[in-house]
């Protein structure tokens, strides 16, 4: 265990540079329309830097750990952008929703951010999120192919998946896996099942041409920032959230930075 923590506080620490950058900002609310009309809210921490992370949480930041690391990440320079993209189409928290949901969405966000900022801009998904995030960057690629300002992304616990795993059988995952260009920061926990396929997946997701660096983070669960049952390892992620993301814009980082 002393060896874990240890471990958990190098990669939060050590790598991450958290040195806060300006006061803290208080964030504000924001309409974007989307192609049917549809007005999606988008709440937008804002921030000094030259960094901007949107986040595809689809709940606009609303749960207490989210908005505690957009704080710190705003107050660190990375302005973070959550939009509430469930509850603009009054669709239930649930997998299959996400999956509802137009790639030509993430399009809207993407040209909005790049409109209004002249930042670095990189993106962020969750779970079933990190699907959306990667079909949205693969149409991004097609509808841009010359545009540079897409930076990165981090992709907590994907789940990419194409249903249930077959024993002795290789995954097989959604059409989005491997179709980017777009370097990504993969991290997941070390008490899933899906840590022992995180080299199939990393390698999968290289397939269309991306950089991908992968983290397994000892002794946590997935979504273990929601979990009411958090043991010590995921209290300690938890808490430092913030700084585990900065570790993986740290990894996404160019090579003149």
């Amino acid at each position: 265990m002393r060896y874990l923590l240890k471990y958990l506080v190098t990669l939060l620490f050590t790598i991450s540079l958290v040195a806060p950058l300006s006061a803290e900002l208080e964030s504000e609310l924001r309409e974007i329309e989307m192609p049917d009309g549809t007005e999606i809210e988008v709440r937008v921490f804002p921030a000094d830097g030259d960094r901007l992370l949107l986040g595809f949480a689809c709940d606009a930041g609303s749960g207490l750990h989210e908005e505690e690391t957009a704080k710190a990440l705003s107050e660190d320079g990375v302005e973070v952008w959550m939009p509430d993209m469930l509850s603009g189409y009054m669709l239930p928290k649930l997998k299959s929703s996400v999956e509802s949901i137009a790639s030509e969405d993430v399009i809207v966000l993407l040209d909005k951010a790049v409109a209004e900022s002249d930042k670095k801009i990189y993106l962020i998904a969750s779970g079933p999120d990190t699907d959306l995030l990667l079909r949205g960057v693969a149409l991004w690629e097609e509808l841009h192919p010359d545009d540079n300002r897409l930076k990165g992304a981090i992709l907590l616990f994907p789940r990419l998946n194409q249903g249930k795993p077959q024993p002795g059988m290789p995954p097989v995952y959604k059409e989005s896996v491997g179709k980017t260009k777009l370097n990504l920061m993969l991290f997941e926990g070390g008490r899933t099942p899906n840590r022992w396929g995180v080299k199939h997946l990393t390698d999968s997701l290289s397939a269309g041409g991306s950089t991908v660096h992968s983290k397994v983070i000892p002794s946590v669960r997935g979504y273990f920032f929601k979990r009411e049952d958090a043991n010590l390892p995921e209290e300690t992620v938890t808490f430092q959230l913030a700084g585990l993301i900065k570790a993986g814009l740290f990894y996404l980082r160019e090579p003149e930075e």
